[in-house]
C-alpha cells in the first residue's frame, strides 16, 4: 500500500489520465513477444539468479504491483506500461513510489541485455519470479505489455492504497481495477514479503517474522497475535505486536474488522493451497490490467514441436506426458486433469511411479515452454502430443487451448490414479469411466500403444508393441488378435507377455481387451478398420485432454 509500498531490497508491495496506450502498439509487441527474440528462459534464470544474490524479491514485487495498480477500468488509463522509468517526473514521484529506484536499478542490466522487452514485461516477470523463488506460487506471465512513450503518459498520485484507510477505501481503490473482495484480501497476503521503511513511507518494521518468504503467515498473525495501535518512530499511527518485533498498518487491520474481508483472512490462514491459488488469479490479472489479448502463436508451436518430434524421434513420450497429465481426472469430485503438475520436480505427480522417465518430455519441451510464455504449460504439452500423434501418421485432431497450470505442487492429486499394466477389464473401467469415458474410449486410447516401447528403469517391463513403434497406426490391435501371447518373466522379474518370436510384448491390461466379451469387438473393429479407429481415438482423445477445463476455446 502505500506506504508500506516505500521499500527496498527487504521490503514489499503495498491522475492527467491518458488513454491506454497499448493498441497503438499492439501489432508490433505481438511480433517481437513470439518472434524468438526475447528469449524468455533465459531471461527469467538472470532474475532468480538476481534474486537469489540479492534478496531483492519484496521491492520487484512492490514495483510491479506499483505499475499495474494505476489501472482504471472505466477511462482506460494507467495500469502496467513501465512509467516510472522517467525518473525525474511523473509516476516516479509520487509518493508511493518512493524507494522504487533501487528496484529499477536493479533490472536496468537485465533490460539492457535484453532491450527488446518492454520495461513493462520484465518488471511483472521479475515479480513473478520473486514470489515463486520466496516459496510463493508458480504464477503464469503472458508477456504483451508495451511501455508508455513518454512521461505525460503518467496518471495522476493518489491511484494506489493508502495504507492510513480502511475497507472503504479498499473497495474504492481495487474496484476500480475491476478486483473484488476477495482479490482484495488475496493481494493484500503479499505483505508476507518485505518491512515498511521509515524513510520512505514513515511505517516502520515487518509484517512477519520471515519478511524474504512467501506463506500464509500474513493471515495468521493477523488473527493469533495481539495488535495495539501505537506509532512509528516517526510518529505514523500503525499497529504492534506484544514484542514490538512486527507490525499491521491500518489498512491490513481493515481486513479483520469487515467481516466479508475477514471471512477471507479465516480461509487463507487455515488453508495455504487457497491462498496461494486466489493471489495467482488475484496478482496475474492485476499485472494484465489493459494489456490485449494476443494472437496465440500456435502455428510456430507447431512447427517448433514438428521440427523437434522429427529430429528427435520422441512422439511417444510426448504423447505420455500429456496422457499422463490429463489421465487424473475424476469427473465427480472435479480434480485432476490436465495442468501440468508435474512441473514441480520435487514432489507431487512427477514422483509418481507412472510417471517415471516423463522429465525426458519435459525437458524436450521446455524450450518451447520458455520461447511461448504466454502459454500455458499444460497448453502446450497437450498441444505437443496432438502434434506428435499427426506427425507420426495418427489422426489431425482437433485442439482448444485455456489449460490452466497448477501454481503449487501441493495441488497434485494422489498417486494411483493412472492405469495399473498388471490389472484387467475391471481396473481399467475404473480408472476411465472415473473420467466421463466408455468402453470404446478406453479400447481407442490403450491404441495409443502403436507409439513406443516400455523401458524396464522406469516401468519395470521392455520392449515395444509393434514392429514401427514410431508409426501410429492400428497395427496394435492386429497384433493383440494375431500373434501367439505367452506369459513370461522379463529381464526385471515382472510378468508380460511375449510374441512367438519374442520381439514384441503386450500388458496384462492390454491383454484384457481381447479377454473381455464387451471390449473384443471393438479391438476387431479397429484391427480391421483403421479409420474407425482414428475417428474414435480422436473423440476419446479429445475427452482426455480436456477434462476439467472449464475455459477451453478452438484456435
Amino acid at each position: 500500500f502505500r506506504s508500506l509500498l516505500k521499500s527496498d531490497p527487504s521490503s514489499s508491495l503495498i491522475r492527467s489520465s491518458m488513454p491506454c496506450p497499448y493498441s497503438a502498439a499492439h501489432h508490433s509487441t505481438a511480433a517481437a513477444v513470439f518472434s524468438g527474440d526475447i528469449p524468455w528462459g533465459e531471461i527469467r534464470r538472470d532474475l532468480t539468479a538476481l534474486v537469489k544474490e540479492k534478496n531483492c524479491h519484496p521491492i520487484l514485487v512492490r514495483l510491479a504491483w506499483h505499475d499495474a495498480g494505476t489501472y482504471d477500468k472505466d477511462s482506460k488509463s494507467g495500469g502496467p506500461r513501465g512509467c516510472q522509468r522517467f525518473s525525474e517526473a511523473g509516476e516516479a514521484t509520487h509518493a508511493a513510489n518512493a524507494g522504487l529506484g533501487i528496484a529499477r536499478g536493479l533490472l536496468e542490466p537485465i533490460k539492457a541485455k535484453y532491450p527488446s522487452m518492454s520495461y513493462a514485461d520484465l518488471w511483472a516477470l521479475a515479480s513473478i519470479v520473486g514470489i515463486e523463488v520466496s516459496g510463493g506460487p508458480a504464477m503464469p506471465f503472458r508477456p504483451g505489455r508495451s511501455d508508455a512513450a513518454s512521461v505525460d503518459e503518467s496518471v495522476e498520485d493518489g491511484r494506489l492504497p493508502d495504507a492510513t484507510q480502511g475497507p472503504q477505501h479498499l473497495r474504492d481503490v481495487f474496484y476500480r481495477m475491476g478486483l473484488d473482495d476477495r482479490g482484495i484480501v488475496a493481494l493484500s497476503g503479499a505483505h508476507t514479503l518485505g518491512r515498511c521503511h521509515t524513510d520512505r513511507s514513515g511505517f516502520e518494521g515487518p509484517w512477519t517474522e520471515k519478511p524474504l518468504v512467501f506463506d500464509n503467515t500474513y493471515f495468521k498473525d493477523l488473527l493469533n497475535k495481539t495488535w495495539t495501535m501505537g506509532e512509528s518512530s516517526t510518529g505514523q499511527p500503525q499497529y504492534w505486536d506484544e514484542k514490538k518485533e512486527t507490525m499491521m498498518l491500518i489498512s491490513d487491520m481493515a481486513l479483520i474488522e469487515d467481516p466479508e474481508f475477514k471471512k477471507y483472512v479465516e480461509l487463507y490462514a487455515a488453508d495455504e493451497q487457497a491462498f496461494f491459488s486466489d493471489f495467482s488469479n488475484a496478482f496475474t490479472t492485476l499485472l494484465e490490467l489493459g494489456i490485449p489479448e494476443l494472437e496465440g502463436p500456435w502455428d510456430q508451436i507447431r512447427a517448433d514441436v514438428e521440427k523437434l518430434v522429427t529430429e528427435k524421434g520422441c512422439a511417444p513420450i510426448l504423447v505420455r506426458l500429456a496422457w499422463h497429465d490429463a489421465g487424473t481426472y475424476d469427473s465427480k469430485s472435479n480434480t485432476g486433469g490436465p495442468r501440468a503438475a508435474q512441473r514441480f520436480t520435487e514432489s507431487g505427480e512427477s514422483t509418481h511411479a507412472a510417471n517415471a522417465g516423463l522429465d525426458i518430455a519435459r525437458g524436450l519441451l521446455q524450450p518451447i515452454v520458455d520461447k511461448y510464455p504466454g502459454v500455458s504449460v499444460a497448453d502446450i504439452w497437450a498441444f505437443a502430443s496432438v502434434v506428435a500423434t499427426e506427425v507420426s501418421g495418427g489422426p489431425k485432431m482437433p485442439f482448444q487451448k485455456g489449460r490452466k497450470d497448477t501454481v503449487v505442487a501441493t495441488q497434485s492429486v494422489e498417486d494411483g490414479r493412472l492405469p495399473d499394466a498388471t490389472q484387467g477389464a475391471a481396473h481399467l473401467r475404473d480408472v476411465f469411466y472415473r473420467q466421463g469415458m466408455d468402453d470404446a474410449d478406453i479400447v481407442a486410447l490403450s491404441g495409443a500403444h502403436t507409439l513406443g516401447r516400455c523401458h524396464k528403469d522406469r516401468s519395470g517391463f521392455e520392449g515395444p508393441w509393434t514392429t514401427q513403434p514410431l508409426k501410429f497406426d492400428n497395427e496394435y490391435f492386429k497384433n493383440l488378435l494375431e500373434c501367439k501371447w505367452t506369459v513370461k518373466k522379463n529381464s526385471a522379474g515382472n510378468e508380460q507377455y511375449e510374441d512367438e518370436t519374442g520381439a514384441l510384448m503386450m500388458l496384462k491390461s492390454d491383454m484384457a481387451l481381447i479377454e473381455d466379451e464387451k471390449m473384443k469387438p471393438i479391438v476387431e473393429k479397429f484391427a480391421a478398420d483403421q479409420d474407425a479407429f482414428f475417428q474414435q481415438y480422436t473423440s476419446a482423445y479429445q475427452k482426455l485432454v480436456q477434462g476439467g477445463c472449464p475455459y477451453l476455446a478452438s484456435l
